[in-house]
């Protein structure tokens, strides 16, 4: 039984996970993860209308929900630690909380074996009733069950959907690949959410590198260590 310790995927493993798959359907979900990066959600929100075959591409819209602070008197905007409002003055007691929707758009290339996948699964599921505009019509908590129990079935037990997502991010750092387009491709805000796959890499070489320079002492103690 393999057990995965860390976020870092292989390639063979995938392989496992994507045989491991009784239908179609879970082909490409697994496939889509894994080649493309994409978070769980954007993948269960994706739309048969945001993928387009001939340029191979994918359209990926990232909502996110977030709560604007208002003052009560004045409408003003606050932060979170404001007791008296900076424009108007007046102590605030008690604030109006707005729900704010950011909507984020990009758009990421898709690999030819994927698409593939993704064709012949379309193709493949219109025996069903489902009629919808969702690619994958399931829930994010029903595409994590999906993904622990394939893994489970494939011999990789602790997986989780952020296994799949850092499996392209790890593999692009470690071929030293242009950092900010992998922020781009990941959907990442920050470019420190990025450069933790980029250190994670460098740590790798490290070890590998200082197995170079190992005395056969150093070798010895750790067979009988």
């Amino acid at each position: 039984m393999t057990q995965v310790t860390s976020n870092y995927l292989e390639l063979e493993q995938i392989e496992k996970l994507i045989n491991a798959c009784s239908n179609l359907r879970d082909r490409a979900f697994i496939a889509l993860l894994a080649r493309t990066g994409i978070r769980i959600t954007e993948c269960v929100e994706l739309k048969v209308s945001d993928i387009d075959f001939q340029r191979g591409t994918l359209t990926i819209v990232h909502l996110k929900q977030k709560s604007k602070l208002k003052c009560p008197h004045c409408g003003e905007s606050l932060g979170k630690r404001h007791v008296f409002c900076p424009s108007c003055g007046n102590k605030v007691d008690r604030v109006i909380r707005e729900r704010v929707e950011q909507r984020r758009q990009r758009m990421i290339p898709v690999d030819h074996n994927t698409l593939r996948l993704l064709d012949e699964y379309l193709q493949w599921r219109r025996q069903f009733p489902y009629r919808g505009p969702l690619v994958f019509p399931f829930s994010r908590q029903r595409g994590w069950q999906l993904i622990e129990k394939l893994g489970r079935r494939a011999g990789i037990r602790g997986l989780h959907p952020h296994s799949l997502r850092h499996l392209l991010a790890t593999r692009w750092a470690d071929k030293g690949l242009d950092t900010k387009k992998l922020q781009l491709l990941m959907g990442h805000a920050d470019i420190g959410t990025t450069m933790a796959y980029v250190d994670s890499s460098f740590e790798q070489l490290r070890s590998e590198y200082e197995k170079l320079w190992e005395s056969k002492e150093d070798e010895g103690k750790k067979t009988t260590g």
